[in-house]
């Protein structure tokens, strides 16, 4: 007993509710136990009978003024009284700037922010940096040797014997 006290919510369970070890365990005790036996078929045979009768209720329902009904107990306040597409393109830009006047202002003053930002930008950099003159090293009497470290180009002079 103590057992069907764990499965018995478990056997109105839909398709996919439950995982495959709970089903799997499910089944087990459902071999064994003639008690769960009785409540699953009961289960089933009262879904069948709920499913039948909604059905029947459903049927005999008449929903031909349904969607009048509906559209009746809209007030009159939440119909439009003309559409903006009949009202002229000027006339339907004034009205949805009327109704969106923040968005109206930000979309106005949106690009030149982005100019003015854009003007400050390039002014103060000043354009790219000019190149750095190449090291040249003429010397009658030294040979370098330019070394390329992680600090940037040593060049070692020393004369043409080596010391």
């Amino acid at each position: 007993m103590k057992e069907c006290a764990l499965y018995a919510p478990m056997l109105g369970a839909h398709p996919g509710e439950l995982s495959t070890d709970e089903e799997a365990r499910l089944n087990a005790h459902l071999a064994f136990c003639d008690a769960c036996q009785g409540r699953l078929a009961d289960l089933s045979a009262t879904e069948g009978m709920l499913a039948e009768a909604l059905s029947r209720a459903a049927a005999r329902r008449d929903f031909t003024d349904f969607a009048d009904g509906v559209m009746a107990r809209i007030p009159a306040s939440a119909w439009r009284t003309g559409a903006p597409e009949k009202a002229g393109g000027l006339r339907s830009l004034k009205a949805f700037l009327g109704r969106h006047k923040v968005l109206a202002v930000v979309s106005a003053v949106a690009p030149a922010l982005a100019a003015a930002a854009l003007f400050l930008f390039v002014e103060r950099s000043g354009g790219p940096e000019p190149a750095s003159p190449g090291v040249e090293v003429t010397s009658e009497t030294l040979s370098p040797v330019v070394l390329d470290t992680s600090d940037g180009p040593v060049i070692l002079m020393s004369d043409s014997e080596g010391t």
